[in-house]
């Protein structure tokens, strides 16, 4: 009879074995809560590429219109940016850009290879123009050189989503040639998703003399308008990109 009750006292503490070691496993193979293997923003690796305009000058911290921008991605939490460029400026927690202060269309054709090289960027965000037409650079052909540019930058790097923000149409003294070249720059939109491209425009603001540092700059308020005129292009580049299952490359 107590050999019965050994026997039975056995099993039923190998059954209590068996069954913490299952509850073990289960715990182990199961992710915590907060781990990495949950669900988290996508990151995406933006440039900021153009002129001073993108480096932020007018702006007294050079944070141009990337710091609003960089709080409004902050407001969202499908995605995160990592912002990517040879060149530092701003006081925001990312400064990197391609910002070169006092370049054409031309010049930032003449650097795109090497720094989209370097950078690996998910998304360009361009605006580039205006110091073609205020040096007087054969301004009629500068949306020519535009396109020669969109063009090089999808051969550096194939799958990548371009944002093109048109030139400021307020632009004193530049007002006929700034809305002449955003017309021949918004209708890149059609021509570049005909052939497959990832390309969005962007209408840029008008803005009042009270938004603008001088002639040619924004100052924090210009900037501030010019971000919330980029945020929901970058959006719906990011939303594509996702939907599309296009590579991102994570940092």
């Amino acid at each position: 009879m107590r050999a019965g009750r050994t026997r039975r006292a056995g099993a039923a503490a190998a059954v209590c074995v068996l069954v913490t070691a299952v509850l073990v496993a289960l715990v182990v193979l199961l992710p915590p809560r907060g781990s990495a293997s949950e669900a988290r923003p996508r990151a995406v690796r933006v440039m900021p590429l153009g002129d001073s305009i993108t480096w932020g000058k007018g702006s007294p911290s050079h944070s141009a219109y990337r710091a609003e921008l960089w709080r409004l991605v902050a407001g969202q939490s499908l995605y995160t940016v990592r912002f990517v460029g040879s060149q530092l400026s701003g006081t925001l927690p990312e400064p990197q850009n391609e910002g070169h202060s006092g370049y054409t269309v031309d010049r930032i054709r003449a650097g795109v290879d090497r720094w989209t090289a370097a950078a690996a960027p998910d998304v360009v965000l361009l605006h580039i123009g205006i110091n073609d037409l205020h040096r007087h650079v054969d301004p009629a052909h500068a949306p020519d050189r535009l396109a020669a540019l969109v063009d090089r930058i999808y051969a550096d790097r194939p799958g990548v989503s371009v944002v093109l923000l048109g030139l400021i149409p307020t632009t004193p003294h530049l007002q006929a040639q700034a809305v002449a070249y955003n017309r021949r720059a918004a209708a890149l939109q059609g021509i570049e998703r005909h052939r497959g491209r990832a390309f969005w425009y962007v209408e840029p603001p008008r803005l009042s003399r009270a938004q603008m540092a001088d002639s040619l700059h924004p100052n924090d308020a210009g900037y501030a308008r010019i971000a919330r005129a980029f945020f929901p292009a970058l959006s719906s580049a990011v939303a594509a990109r996702a939907t599309a299952s296009a590579p991102v490359t994570l940092p």
